[in-house]
């Protein structure tokens, strides 16, 4: 926009992001992935790192392209994982910078580029750049035409190119979140860019087999009865699985849900009791005569381990049976 940016807080207030230079024009802005600082570009390629409490630069750098001047930027891209951000400049290049560095450089920086990303062949003009959700690849949309080119971003490799119809021009191209899925909008109609599924049911069953055309089954004479006389002679795969004896009695502990405390704790000392104690009232709390008598209880005698040794030793519990 021809314009200082503004940040519009919600409340309604909002502030006037300073220039590099009065005569600026053609400003972009972009928060970067924690919104901890704000990235300005001009159209004389310069970009500003501002801090978004107090708006003071904190580091700034020039894009140059060997002796050429036209290196204005058009738009500011943050990746959605790590720290990674894109630039798209008049130039018909994206480069591809690490936000990091950038701060580390200061003000007046010459950083360098992880990538350069251009179309060597045709020399396009990107209209729109985003990264992949997960932050690996770089899709950018031709303005000339509606064409999608996928870069890798670590190697800097063209992966891929999408044609949409001919004649329509791009307008919009955005990456799903979480998923491999592009959008991208052009003459009013969103195209949706996904790979065909191919549905694999051998992965939920190991022993399913996948047949090109039916094939017809022949059922041996015993194989649905309730007793299988012909499965002793079975050979081979369809042979009689042994039986495994599985424990469900005992409890493993686990150690990542076990406090320090437990460590030190005798595993087979009694912790609890499975069911709660009825304790009988007092003569005192005797219940009302129209309430229905209560039921006899046996007491037995519970022998706890590692617990004190006494001469007189009292019923104080009474379990349920």
């Amino acid at each position: 926009m021809r314009h200082a940016a503004v940040m519009v807080d919600v409340e309604g207030t909002h502030r006037v992001i300073p220039l590099d230079e009065d005569s600026d024009l053609n400003i972009v802005a972009s928060f970067d992935r924690r919104g901890d600082y704000v990235y300005t570009g001009n159209a004389r390629g310069r970009v500003l790192v501002l801090d978004a409490e107090t708006l003071n630069v904190k580091a700034s750098y020039k894009i140059t392209q060997g002796t050429a001047s036209n290196t204005a930027v058009k738009s500011i891209e943050f990746a959605r994982r790590g720290s990674c951000f894109l630039v798209n400049t008049a130039d018909r290049v994206i480069r591809v910078y690490d936000s990091t560095e950038i701060l580390a450089c200061g003000k007046d920086g010459e950083p360098e580029p992880i990538q350069k990303l251009q179309d060597l062949v045709n020399k396009t003009m990107w209209k729109k750049c985003c990264f992949s959700g997960d932050g690996e690849y770089v899709c950018a949309g031709s303005a000339r035409q509606h064409a999608l080119y996928v870069w890798e971003k670590s190697i800097g490799n063209l992966v891929k190119i999408l044609h949409g119809t001919k004649g329509e021009l791009l307008l919009d191209v955005v990456w799903h979140p979480v998923r491999p899925i592009i959008a991208s909008i052009s003459s009013g109609v969103v195209s949706i860019w996904a790979q065909n599924q191919v549905e694999n049911w051998s992965a939920f069953a190991p022993d399913f087999k996948e047949l090109d055309e039916n094939v017809e089954y022949e059922e041996r004479e015993s194989e649905f009865d309730l007793s299988d006389e012909d499965k002793s002679v079975v050979q081979g795969e369809e042979a009689q699985d042994e039986e495994i004896e599985v424990d469900v009695a005992s409890i493993d502990r686990v150690a990542a849900f076990c406090s320090s405390d437990e460590e030190t704790e005798d595993i087979g000392s009694l912790q609890f009791l499975p069911i709660s104690p009825d304790v009988e009232d007092s003569e005192d709390n005797q219940v009302m005569a129209h309430e229905p008598p209560m039921k006899k209880h046996r007491s037995h005698d519970i022998d706890l381990q590692g617990a004190p040794t006494d001469g007189n030793i009292s019923h104080i519990l009474k379990v349920k049976t």
